[in-house]
């Protein structure tokens, strides 16, 4: 995915206000030189949400979250920065420009004219299911007679009919001024690469029922297209009940939930995403007001669906078809639903009933009475695995348990993995110490490059504790006056600096952007952040000036009390070291760093 460039986002940030952006989700007030209302992150009585419109940021007190616009979309929309960008861009009509990262100019433009040509394309086949033609009414009494949808459904969800010519689709896709390469490349046409002649196309999809895939953002990106008695013998595709639209720049369906666009909104207050097999048992569930219902693109489920999940939501319902493969996706999904730490819970339908037929005859009813009787994660495992552990012998319970213990091992928490321990001893009837045994002895250790990276992972999971410590002032002081960022860039040593907080990280980098002359100011300030901890902190310090006269002394101050620290620890060091140290041109260099360290301490660093 290309980056957005630079300019693109300041632009946004300039020209569009947070209170414009937040007014869409809450009521704001002014109050002095800030604006205030209910939080839009929580259930409140009292307002405790502020924006400062002079810096374009956030704060809320009851959930501790702050940002700027762009962190506002993340948290209430559940989206990633690129996202959250796209999405401002779209509601107030400015336009993006893209980095090529390396990628020629033709390619950057291609992605644009993809989402026009797929919007165009589901518009073109709603219209032919709504056609007052044979073919077309043939195709709505499939729709409502057969599948039992309405008509209301198909006109909310876009779904369209391809006529089985595909002739008339070629003909009014290339009235549209879109290049050949971008036709070529969505998918939706045969052509040979080296055809520029759109008349010699042929349309992929014919006589099928179209239902649109979208993204996150509610685009368009590919169509999944289900045969029906319309499809013409002579498709390649023909035996195939369901055919996707291929990979694209814009599509990769390991990358995509069916429906996630809007049931990430309609999650209850700590509830569910209930993942169904197929985008028509997605459409069932939202027809009969199940409103939190995905699907994947085909039937394997990916660890980045996963992910998908675990960004709106820690749990998970799995209500897939009663047959054996319905327990093969089941097994497929737990170990990866595990790995992005989700609770999992299994709604178990009768073999050989499927959530369509369930819904369509039973309602939304018929899922309550499911939920009644679901089995958790482990309880589904073990019934897969061991159907009778009454019956089994010794040999059959430590091979279920070999393979229960693959899908365990998935899960990081250490807490949570022997709560699952202790109930896979309960339903596979094995003592739970033999069960840790085997489970520690069957666990491979890890090589010293996994645990080089945990111990990188953990230096950079920062503490946000001292939220007052001399650190975060001078960050603080950093970010309001920015020229105090220069001036103590060009006298400190980072040394002197305690990088295993979150202040003492985000000073570091500061003043590394400021020596580096790349330092663009506070409100570019997101470029240096790395995760959630350090925007929450930052933007607390944007929201909070530093009550101070003179914000050079109060720097001095703080450079004092930072190298008066380091120059205890270190001399101690030294000392230690001295004693210690049997070569002489090693000493010699710990007695050289010791005066040195005793003469920036008679006259300690300032700035003016």
């Amino acid at each position: 995915m290309p980056r957005i460039k630079r300019s693109s986002i300041e632009d946004i940030r300039q020209r569009v206000s947070l209170v414009d952006v937040a007014g869409a989700y809450t009521q704001m007030k002014r109050a002095g030189s800030q604006f205030r209302g209910l939080s839009p992150f929580n259930s409140e009585k009292s307002p405790s949400f502020f924006i400062h419109p002079e810096k374009n940021v956030f704060k809320d007190y009851s959930s501790g979250n702050a940002g700027d616009l762009f962190r506002f979309i993340q948290l209430r929309e559940n989206l990633n920065f690129h996202e959250a960008v796209e999405t401002v861009a779209q509601r107030f009509g400015i336009q993006l420009e893209y980095e090529d990262d390396g990628m020629p100019p033709e390619r950057m433009s291609l992605r644009k004219e993809l989402f026009e040509i797929h919007e165009v394309a589901t518009e073109y086949f709603h219209k032919c299911l709504q056609a007052n033609r044979p073919e077309a009414e043939q195709m709505r009494q499939y729709w409502v007679e057969g599948r039992g949808f309405s008509m209301e459904l198909a006109e909310d969800f876009k779904i369209g009919f391809s006529p089985p010519t595909g002739d008339g689709f070629i003909k009014y896709i290339g009235k549209k001024g879109f290049s050949i390469d971008a036709l070529r490349e969505s998918g939706l046409v045969y052509l040979r690469d080296h055809d520029r002649d759109l008349s010699r196309a042929r349309a992929r999809f014919r006589g099928r029922l179209m239902v649109p895939i979208r993204d996150v953002q509610g685009r368009v990106i590919a169509f999944t297209a289900r045969v029906t008695d319309q499809t013409p013998k002579d498709d390649p595709s023909h035996e195939a009940k369901y055919i996707n639209s291929p990979e694209t720049p814009i599509f990769y369906k390991s990358h995509v939930l069916f429906g996630l666009e809007r049931a990430r909104t309609e999650i209850p207050e700590g509830g569910s995403l209930v993942m169904v097999e197929g985008q028509l048992d997605c459409l069932r569930c939202w027809e009969q007001g199940i409103r939190n219902a995905v699907a994947p693109q085909g039937t394997a489920i990916t660890e980045h669906q996963m992910t998908l999940v675990r960004r709106y939501t820690s749990k998970l319902d799995c209500l897939l078809d009663g047959d054996s493969a319905g327990q093969k996706a089941a097994l497929r999904t737990l170990p990866l639903a595990l790995k992005a730490g989700l609770e999992v819970t299994f709604l178990v339908l009768p073999e050989g009933a499927d959530p369509d037929d369930l819904l369509r005859e039973g309602g939304p009813e018929a899922l309550e009475k499911l939920r009644g009787s679901s089995l958790s994660a482990m309880d589904y495992l073990a019934g897969a695995l061991l159907p009778n552990p009454a019956a089994a012998t010794g040999r059959d319970k430590s091979e279920a348990l070999e393979r229960a213990f693959t899908i365990v091992r998935e899960c990081e928490s250490t807490i949570v993995r022997e709560d699952y321990l202790s109930q896979l001893s309960r339903l596979i009837q094995v003592d739970q110490e033999a069960i840790r045994r085997d489970f520690n002895a069957s666990s491979k250790p890890k090589s010293n490059t996994n645990q080089a990276k945990e111990g990188t992972a953990r230096s950079k999971t920062l503490s946000n504790e001292k939220l007052t410590n001399k650190e975060a002032e001078l960050v603080s002081l950093a970010l309001h006056h920015e020229y105090i960022g220069e001036k103590i860039s060009e006298i400190i040593d980072n040394e002197w600096i305690d990088t295993s907080t979150a202040p003492g990280a985000m000073l570091l980098r500061i003043l590394a952007a400021h020596v580096e002359h790349e330092w663009l100011g506070s409100d570019n300030i997101d470029s240096l952040l790395e995760n959630d901890e350090e925007r929450n902190f930052i933007y607390r310090l944007l929201t909070e000036e530093p009550k101070v006269e003179d914000p050079i002394k109060a720097a001095n101050v703080c450079l004092l009390y930072i190298f008066n620290v380091f120059w205890l620890k270190r001399s101690k060091e030294i000392e230690t070291a001295i004693l210690n140290e049997k070569d002489t041109d090693k000493k010699q260099r710990l007695f050289e760093e010791r005066i040195q360290l005793r003469a920036i301490k008679r006259t300690p660093p300032t700035i003016e």
